[in-house]
């Protein structure tokens, strides 16, 4: 009896879940699904609010409301009787992997973010694949898409009365949004206000528009005027009768966060190999965004910060002067590219030669290379600049892997493997937060040793050049405070984990050449200081002029001495 009835129960449900439904019906269904199965990171992180005291337990509720009503009205777009199963599919599996992202990693789904996805080569891709990512894809959007699959939608009786039913859903949906926003509004409006990540966590509503608004950006937004930057270029008065051309090295960093450096006073020995060499590190320096897309353009403009976002035109920057003035310039990257910055002059990368000896040491299987493969063939991809301006000087700039995340342990070599046991995943809110530290710190480790290679190569062609480093990193990285893992949050939202970047200095003989004491920069070591400052430091220590250049800019101008 009990065997008929359970038959008789499953028969009835499964007749019930495959019944033709509206297109109005099976939305709604589909936002309530998406409530409760993939917005579960904001539920997590609701616990953790600034300027709330009350139940998270009734928080919760109070948001469970705006999150359903704000994802049906977005649904309600795709109310439609026809062809709209894959479109339901597609936004399921947005859904879902947004949802991993952002309880995995603590990332926001902004229009930032796109970028950087749509931006992301195959190799960074794939440190990002993980088992959990296929568990939540099957979960949040396989389970709902083969429900879809199996369950027929009910035509309309005709385009009006299709036109007339998705208007109430909407009419309805906007109505109740509207109502539970002006309920609850004294308790939420305190908390979004002091949270304002909370206006990115609603999933998939949030990465939808962003992804549609960076679609629809170069169509809506009229294309920006080009203006250069470069006339009146030229170098300075050091470059006459000099028999040594100035050889220098600026190295972009990659998710290297300043409080990790045992330079910057950080407890762990970090930098081991940079502490025996001659070097100025600042202490108090502050990234242009938290993202390698937007940083490295705007650490190389010479509008600073503010400017380079609203500038109503755009520019060349501070390689482009320095190749006007006659310098040779080259860029080397291990990157997933310059993001525009090299357009206009010689560039190469690493992945170019993973077939020569260096390549099938420093690089793996799947194309990444160590940063040593920057320092490879050096003299013969400078041998290949035009003479003219190799004779005056040359600008090497090298664009690190780094730190780059999350798998932090294909960044540092056997030998650097100082701190273990390493997190060895990409996974990284599995490993224990000591694990974590450890293979973040050993990617430092490495960096540091990258970077003493740099300084004993630039060393040993000083009877040559008057030669010097600068190193910054384009961004920092968020190990879990909070929550947050990575980078890549609005910069109005980012803890100071994704800001605050290591400066480094090594001016070696150069700085004789530019008269710049290192005792005096020892005392400024705390000065506060941003990527802004970059392009009038490096004009400054390669005596270039130009119309842009601004002396208080400059990182190392209260330190030189008069001609």
């Amino acid at each position: 009896m009990v065997s008929l009835e359970s038959e008789s129960f499953v028969a009835r449900l499964r007749t019930w879940l495959i019944a033709p439904r509206s297109a109005q019906t099976i939305v709604l269904m589909l936002a309530l699904w998406l409530t409760l199965t993939a917005n579960w990171a904001l539920w997590l992180r609701l616990e953790h609010v600034d300027g709330y005291d009350g139940s998270t337990a009734m928080l919760v509720l109070r948001f469970i409301p705006l999150v359903l009503f704000s994802i049906t009205a977005l649904l309600t777009l795709t109310a439609w009787p026809r062809w709209m199963k894959p479109v339901w599919i597609i936004l399921l599996l947005i859904a879902a992997s947004a949802q991993y992202f952002m309880t995995a990693y603590g990332t926001l789904m902004d229009r930032g973010m796109i970028h950087n996805i749509l931006q992301t080569d195959a190799r960074e891709s794939a440190d990002l694949f993980s088992p959990v990512l296929l568990l939540q894809l099957l979960v949040v959007a396989g389970l709902p898409a083969l429900w879809l699959w199996f369950t027929p939608v009910k035509p309309a009786r005709s385009a009006g009365n299709a036109l007339l039913r998705t208007l109430i859903l909407m009419l309805v949906t906007a109505g109740l949004l509207g109502v539970t926003s002006m309920v609850s509004y004294r308790d939420l409006a305190p908390v979004i206000r002091n949270n304002l990540w909370l206006r990115y966590m609603f999933n998939p509503v949030n990465p939808v528009l962003s992804a549609v608004g960076t679609a629809l950006k170069p169509i809506t937004e009229r294309k920006k005027p080009f203006i250069s930057i470069t006339a009146g270029s030229t170098l300075g008065a050091s470059y006459a009768g000099s028999n040594k051309p100035p050889l220098f090295i600026v190295v972009v960093g990659e998710t290297a966060r300043s409080a990790n450096f045992s330079l910057n006073g950080y407890a762990r020995p970090t930098n081991p190999e940079l502490a025996k060499r001659d070097v100025i590190s600042w202490r108090n320096v502050q990234s242009c965004g938290t993202s390698t897309r937007e940083s490295v353009p705007c650490m190389f403009s010479h509008l600073g910060r503010e400017k380079f976002y609203s500038s109503p035109a755009t520019h060349d920057n501070l390689l482009d002067v320095l190749q006007a003035a006659g310098l040779a310039v080259l860029w080397i990257d291990n990157q997933a590219g310059c993001k525009g910055v090299c357009e206009r002059v010689p560039e190469i990368s690493t992945s170019s030669y993973l077939d020569t000896e260096d390549g099938k040491r420093d690089c793996n299987s799947e194309g990444e290379c160590l940063d040593a493969m920057l320092l490879s063939q050096l003299d013969e991809h400078i041998a290949k600049l035009p003479a003219e301006q190799r004779a005056k000087g040359v600008v090497l700039v090298m664009h690190q892997m780094g730190s780059h995340g999350p798998a932090y342990y294909k960044r540092s070599t056997p030998e650097t493997k100082v701190f273990k046991p390493e997190c060895a995943t990409n996974a990284l809110s599995s490993c224990s937060q000591e694990s974590l530290m450890n293979v973040y710190d050993n990617s430092i480790v490495y960096t540091d040793h990258f970077l003493a290679q740099t300084i004993d190569w630039l060393k040993q062609r000083e009877d040559q050049n008057q030669v010097g480093m600068l190193y910054v990193s384009d961004h920092g990285e968020s190990l879990g405070e909070m929550g947050i893992y990575l980078h890549g949050m609005p910069y109005a939202v980012a803890p100071d984990e994704q800001k605050d970047v290591p400066m480094i200095a090594w001016l070696g003989n150069l700085g004789q050449r530019t008269r710049v004491s290192q005792d005096c920069l020892r005392k400024q070591l705390q000065r506060p200081l941003t990527h802004d400052n970059l392009f009038h430091t490096v004009l400054g220590v390669m005596d270039v002029s130009n119309p842009n250049y601004q002396k208080p800019l400059d990182a190392l101008s209260n330190c030189r001495s008069p001609a």
